[in-house]
């Protein structure tokens, strides 16, 4: 199998191919197998078969299935998502409550997004500069859910009666997580939250963080939600919904749905990038992203793949993307898919024109 990676570093699919079609594993060493599938899904997809690289991705699938705990719900994020939603689409004041806080300074940053909208290159581009540290995939946000849920007692209605001694305590707590995972704290650093998902959570961060800034990340809907199916995550509530394209889509859809809502009632602090504008005009497109964050620009971002090399810890799917200068191989990709992705492009379809793509 090792031989078979080598053949795919030299960019040799067709021998990788072959090989790793004569091997397979058996039940004891089911993700052995798991990986061998989602490889040749890779080999295929890059040799241009895709009816086979499909079959592929959908056989490791199978075997995330498979191995997933009985206790996995992927409906139970929906219905999390949906909750939020359906609160805010009903919120009677279109704002929270106004705080009296003398620490306004400390106004944390997120990257938020849909899983594999291009939010791993925009870190990597991000901490590329002096100036930034992104802290990634960490449970800041999670926690500070699960501590909002205990005082109101699980009901949205509730966010409105806390206090603001309890808005200073849960905001205090939110920075010492945040700080725990921060080697050498400098002031002078913009300190930046990254998880995709807590785009869920925006109504709940601007019930505690009035003035925090949201960094989206946008890719055209078809490629985020392909993507998101032609990988192997590991499997809880959410991930679960990407086990097929279908489910894949209906996320997306509510996602976006819900941030569509938050944007409409409160006046967020955010800045749009699009995935697809960074891969065709790094720059510029930095240069706009530095400027809403204050910041100057600084030519390191334009050698980001050099930082991500540094940053070995990086342990997200899109790891061996961003070690590599900027490439246009992931867009328009979902183009090669028109048959397997068409039952999902009713849902996708209307926010492929909101966010002005083709």
């Amino acid at each position: 199998y090792m031989k078979e990676i080598s053949y795919i570093k030299k960019k040799k699919f067709s021998e990788a191919i072959h090989n790793l079609e004569t091997i397979s594993f058996d039940l004891n060493k089911i993700k052995q197998e798991q990986l061998r599938v989602l490889t040749l899904g890779k080999c295929y997809d890059r040799n241009k078969y895709f009816d086979k690289a499909f079959d592929n991705f959908s056989k490791a699938n199978e075997i995330s299935f498979k191995l997933k705990s009985e206790n996995i719900n992927k409906n139970s994020y929906l219905e999390k998502v949906e909750s939020r939603n359906i609160f805010f689409n009903n919120f009677k004041k279109k704002k929270w409550p106004s705080l009296e806080l003398s620490d306004e300074q400390r106004n944390p940053i997120f990257i938020i997004g849909f899983p594999r909208s291009g939010t791993t290159l925009l870190d990597t581009i991000l901490s590329s500069h002096p100036s930034i540290e992104v802290i990634e995939e960490k449970s800041m946000v999670p926690q500070l859910i699960g501590s909002l849920n205990e005082l109101t007692k699980n009901k949205f209605e509730n966010l409105q009666n806390i206090s603001t001694d309890q808005v200073v305590k849960l905001r205090n707590n939110y920075f010492e997580n945040l700080y725990s995972h921060i080697k050498n704290k400098d002031n002078s650093k913009l300190y930046i939250d990254k998880l995709p998902l807590n785009i869920i959570y925006v109504g709940e961060i601007l019930r505690i963080f009035p003035q925090a800034k949201f960094i989206i990340s946008l890719r055209h809907p078809c490629d985020c939600v392909l993507s998101c199916f032609m990988q192997t995550f590991e499997i809880n509530n959410a991930m679960a919904n990407f086990l097929n394209l279908e489910d894949s889509a209906k996320l997306y859809n509510f996602v976006m749905e819900l941030w569509s809502t938050y944007i409409s009632i409160f006046q967020i602090k955010y800045h749009e990038v699009k995935y697809e504008n960074l891969v065709e005009n790094l720059e510029t497109t930095s240069k706009q992203l530095l400027k809403f964050l204050e910041l100057p620009w600084n030519d390191n971002v334009l050698k980001f793949f050099e930082t991500a090399k540094e940053k070995k810890q990086i342990k997200t799917p899109s790891y061996d993307q961003v070690i590599k200068p900027i490439y246009s191989d992931s867009t328009g990709r979902w183009k090669m898919y028109k048959k397997q992705i068409s039952n999902s492009f009713e849902i996708l379809e209307p926010w492929i024109k909101k966010f002005k793509y083709k």
